[in-house]
């Protein structure tokens, strides 16, 4: 291998192949309607990615053995990665019949907003393509146009922004992307097949087949044929709210059943994992209780509408609404300024290093700056553009929102990813821009495309796998460009499909006929204004305190780890649980076994579980797509 500039130019193989663009098709073409019909169904989103990763891989692997064509893992990288991309975007669709359904929702109907729906986020009821559930009309045009131009000038901006933060957080701070080995290992196992690898691989498989089928597979399968789920686990859940109650009223508690988070604690650096569970801890135990107690008018409405009884998530919503949104905004805002303020040193190097590339990173095939500038400033004029087109009254708004929130959004997660494994973005962020700058009841911006989160962090991510698999960067993007438009076209032709069939949402499609009118009923309250939960003071206070104690952690080496607490102040009490709990049996184990066994083992084990978790649920769903062409049978 060559050197150049005191660094190792290592050698990095193409993965696009006519291989793994058959595997995007396959997987496209195959997947994208499962993907669509557990959600619409069961409403299952959270382990939904990996049954096309998995399905996908596996099927290819094993065919290319018994074919002496035997996959690389490079091939097997963008295999892995597309798959993935298929079940993020094959809901893309669904989006529009959302927008429709506002056209009729009883709850947009009560607060007077359903005749304000805007025909270029949705046509009338009484249009052809409404009466007949086609996209294929005249009225869809402009709809579909708006979303789509959103929607490209939104990768753009992704794209270009990962670039940023691969030569910031890999190539320049080298930060180090815990769950990326988990996804390396994954690809390399199934490649590879290192007999002990292979063998730790498989046992762990099956007991992740076996334990998420009778968390996912059992309920859906026992509703589908005796009309009845039937739990042997509680998912996604075990509430044990009504236990602490007793003691710290308000507060909220319970152990998360899905094994992803639990394992993925094992690679979380345990003082994230452990301030992951006081942030938790902070806001939703400590802080519900304190709320219901002090008699501040700032928690009079979380005290009129406590009740003992509650459930885990009607307190996580009613508690994020009345107490949290607007610290929970300041948090996540100072944690993100603070990120910058940190990575200024670094910022003009990374930026130096794309306008200057040296031959290492030529090898592994990064664009120069300027291509990065031509298209990030392209997604921001092509975003800015479609918004004051349509909304003209707030074109500040639409500035701030997708020259500045992006970037924003895109150092916080990116950090996170690369320092502790999980991203947690700014919440609430296009809430509260538009809840003061709009009048209410003003439907159309709430319709219009906004950027205010940001998928270049996660980019990142993948390209760190990329570099442990020695796979070029360059080529995740060129599969992206090749598999995008695949998977939206797949999308609108298997939700065409769907809808034709029946009415979205109907009884056919059970999860739509529950959650769409929820989510209606949030969005009439905010565009009504039924919501005042943002606080300026609160958010100025939190952002300016995150700041400040971050800062002094770090120059006095307290140990304070500001990410994690940010990413728990907003999680859920059980998920936080279960990634101390994960973190502490892994610590565990790394002493039983050796840190280096461990290290490479316990990345093996959860790939292996996160395939037995894709195996069951897409058995699961093979099962109730079968079930539910017999009792949807129409005569």
């Amino acid at each position: 291998m060559a050197e150049a500039g005191g660094k190792e130019i290592e050698e990095f193989k193409p993965g696009l192949t006519p291989v793994s663009l058959f595997a995007i098709l396959y997987a496209t073409v195959v997947m994208t309607p499962v993907v669509i019909f557990l959600q619409i169904v069961a409403g299952v989103s959270d382990v939904v990615r990996f049954i096309p990763v998995f399905i996908t891989l596996l099927l290819f692997t094993e065919v290319g053995r018994f074919a002496y064509r035997y996959v690389t893992s490079q091939e097997a990288f963008i295999i892995y990665f597309m798959a993935e991309m298929v079940a993020f975007d094959a809901p893309y669709f669904g989006g529009l019949i959302y927008n429709l359904y506002l056209r009729e929702a009883p709850y947009t109907k009560l607060f007077g907003l359903a005749d304000k729906i805007p025909t270029w986020a949705a046509p009338p009821l009484t249009s052809y393509g409404a009466v007949f559930r086609t996209f294929i009309a005249l009225e869809w045009a402009m709809p579909i146009a708006v979303s789509l131009i959103g929607f490209a000038a939104g990768t753009l901006i992704d794209f270009a922004l990962s670039f940023i933060l691969i030569q910031l957080f890999i190539e320049i701070e080298n930060l180090p992307y815990p769950v990326a080995p988990i996804d390396a290992q994954a690809i390399t196992t199934l490649t590879e097949r290192t007999p002990e690898k292979i063998t730790w691989f498989s046992v762990a498989a099956v007991i992740g087949f076996i334990y998420e089928f009778i968390l996912y597979g059992i309920p859906s399968i026992t509703e589908t044929f005796l009309k009845t789920k039937i739990y042997f686990i509680p998912y996604p859940w075990i509430d044990l709210t009504y236990l602490i109650e007793k003691v710290l009223p308000g507060a909220m508690f319970g152990l998360a059943t899905d094994i992803s988070m639990f394992v993925v604690g094992w690679v979380v650096p345990f003082d994230a994992a452990m301030w992951i569970f006081i942030g938790s801890l902070t806001t939703f135990v400590i802080g519900n209780f304190l709320a219901l107690k002090l008699p501040l008018p700032a928690f009079a409405e979380w005290q009129r509408e406590w009740t003992p009884g509650l459930s885990i998530s009607w307190l996580w919503q009613r508690s994020m609404y009345n107490i949290w949104a607007s610290p929970l905004i300041g948090l996540s805002l100072g944690a993100s300024l603070y990120i910058f303020a940190r990575s200024l040193k670094y910022m003009g190097k990374a930026l130096e290093s794309l306008r200057r590339l040296t031959e290492v990173s030529r090898a592994k095939g990064y664009l120069s700056l300027k291509y990065v500038l031509a298209m990030w400033i392209t997604g921001i004029v092509l975003g800015i553009a479609i918004d004051c087109l349509l909304v003209p009254q707030i074109w500040y708004v639409w500035v701030f929102i997708w020259a500045v929130v992006p970037f924003l959004q895109a150092i916080l997660v990116g950090r996170m990813v690369a320092e502790i494994g999980i991203g947690t973005g700014i919440p609430y962020i296009r809430e509260a821009l538009l809840l003061a700058t709009t009048p209410p009841g003003f439907v159309d911006p709430w319709m219009a495309p906004c950027k205010t989160t940001t998928a270049a962090g996660i980019i990142a991510h993948r390209i760190k796998v990329a570099l442990l698999t020695k796979t070029k960067p360059i080529d995740y993007y060129k599969a992206s460009v090749i598999a995008i438009p695949i998977i939206i076209f797949a999308s609108f032709v298997f939700w065409s499909l769907f809808w034709s069939m029946a009415p979205i949402p109907s009884a056919m499609y059970p999860w739509t006929a529950i959650s769409w009118p929820v989510q209606s009923l949030n969005f009439a309250l905010w565009v009504s204004r039924s919501f005042q939960i943002f606080k300026p003071d609160q958010i100025l206070g939190a952002t300016v305190l995150i700041f400040v104690v971050s800062a002094i952690a770090e120059k006095f080496k307290l140990p304070f780890n500001y990410l994690g607490f940010v990413a728990g102040a907003g999680m859920v009490p059980p998920f936080a649980l279960n990634y101390f709990l994960g973190a502490l049996v892994g610590r565990y184990i790394e002493k039983k076994v050796g840190k280096e066994r461990w290290e490479v083992l316990r990345s093996v084990i959860i790939a292996g579980l996160f395939c037995g978790t894709g195996l069951a649920v897409g058995l699961s769903v093979a099962i109730l797509l079968i079930g539910r062409s017999i009792w949807g049978a129409p005569y």
